[in-house]
């Protein structure tokens, strides 16, 4: 069964496109619940026309990672952005809710297939970072340090204080943690305040900025920042508290905080951390993060030639129709990738078959490019080794 409550024809179509597949794996009728102006659009994938099963379902196949969906059969939440991404969880994997096992199951994944071939993943994982800060042109320290005192001069704070941006949050899901970094703002006196949700103003060091700032900007004056979701941040240096749910939070690329304790915690430590010149990230936690991020891109990243790229946007439906009118269905990623990851119980689908003994999909993926710079150490700055090949037929993109 197929649920994609949905406005956008992207999450529509993957969603569709996926319980396809499923069926065809396990010889089952796919039923679609959509809104009326898509179902015509699920039948067209094969969708019984009322919409509703008489029988229990084998699997449902949906857009949402509710945390009360049902677990007594296979779930797999099928997310945007990228080519093709989906999580899923079964039955026989532990009585918690959805959103409670995914993260486990995926940081299980990260430490069993992707942590101990760091080395090998590396120059990959470079390219996919490179590819990621597209929006963050600033290319040296000095850059950055002058671009933060300028953000500081025209918000009108103190730039030597750690200025810590707190990131919006979904309300109704992360509404405790975000009180909670608000109360604790409100009672600091040593760091600058960027919130980019609105809120009051509790002294003179808070600045609720919403669209105000541009990404070079941000980046620029975080020092630390507080978010409710996967965030790229860690990546590239900045360390991160997460407050909120995310696939990624047992991967080791930020500092988790699970009640409103946690956050004081790890805020405290931070603050304390820059005054002596310090920071909390460490350089593995920064290794973990640009290989969860290569992960997230890439490795879990299904090229198929039966959908576009979620990058298409309102163009999305025209690519649609040409790919599928000239597109040949057998051997296409997506079949192959949506098999691995049911007969295994995988907690999501991937570009690689990670069980191959030889490792082609680390040896022959990346070593046939040339890299994009070498990787960091310890001791450089994180944005350092993104710096564009002489030579390289790549443009770059702006904010």
């Amino acid at each position: 069964m197929a649920e994609a409550f949905d406005q956008d024809i992207r999450v529509v179509v993957r969603t569709l496109m996926v319980a396809k597949a499923v069926c065809e794996l396990l010889s089952a009728r796919l039923f679609a619940l959509v809104e009326p102006e898509w179902r015509r659009l699920a039948e067209v994938f094969g969708a019984e026309g009322d919409g509703r099963p008489r029988v229990p379902p084998a699997a449902l196949v949906t857009s949402r990672a509710d945390p009360y969906v049902i677990r007594d059969i296979p779930v797999v939440h099928v997310h945007g952005t990228g080519s093709l991404k989906a999580y899923a969880i079964f039955p026989d994997q532990g009585p918690c809710s959805f959103r409670e096992e995914l993260p486990a199951r995926v940081g299980a994944f990260f430490e069993r297939h992707v942590w101990p071939y760091r080395d090998l993943i590396r120059p990959g994982a470079e390219r996919t970072a490179w590819r990621a800060k597209s929006g963050y042109q600033i290319r040296t320290e000095t850059e950055r340090r002058q671009l933060r005192d300028y953000g500081c001069a025209r918000l009108g704070l103190d730039p030597n204080r750690p200025t810590i941006a707190v990131f919006g949050h979904t309300p109704g899901e992360d509404t405790d943690l975000f009180q909670s970094t608000v109360d604790f703002a409100s009672s600091d006196p040593s760091a600058n305040w960027l919130f980019l949700d609105p809120v009051g103003y509790p002294h003179s060091r808070v600045r609720c900025v919403t669209g105000a700032l541009s990404t070079n900007l941000l980046w620029s004056m975080a020092d630390v920042g507080v978010t409710f979701s996967d965030s790229d941040l860690p990546a590239f240096g900045i360390p991160v508290v997460q407050a909120g749910w995310s696939v990624g939070s047992s991967c080791g690329g930020t500092h988790v905080a699970r009640d409103p304790s946690d956050i004081r915690l790890w805020l405290d430590e931070a603050i304390a951390k820059h005054e002596k010149g310090e920071s909390i990230l460490e350089p593995e936690q920064r290794d973990r993060a640009r290989l969860w991020l290569w992960l997230r891109r890439c490795g879990a990243d299904v090229p198929t030639q039966l959908l576009p790229h979620w990058e298409y946007g309102v163009d999305y439906a025209r690519a649609l129709a040409v790919n599928l009118w000239h597109v040949e269905r057998d051997g296409d990623p997506l079949y192959s990738a949506v098999a691995r990851m049911w007969t295994r119980r995988e907690p999501m689908l991937t570009r690689f078959d990670f069980h191959d003994p030889a490792g082609p999909f680390i040896r022959n993926t990346f070593d046939r490019f040339p890299r994009f710079g070498d990787v960091v150490r310890p001791d450089e700055d994180p944005m350092s080794s993104f710096h564009e090949p002489e030579e390289s037929s790549f443009t770059r993109s702006t904010p």
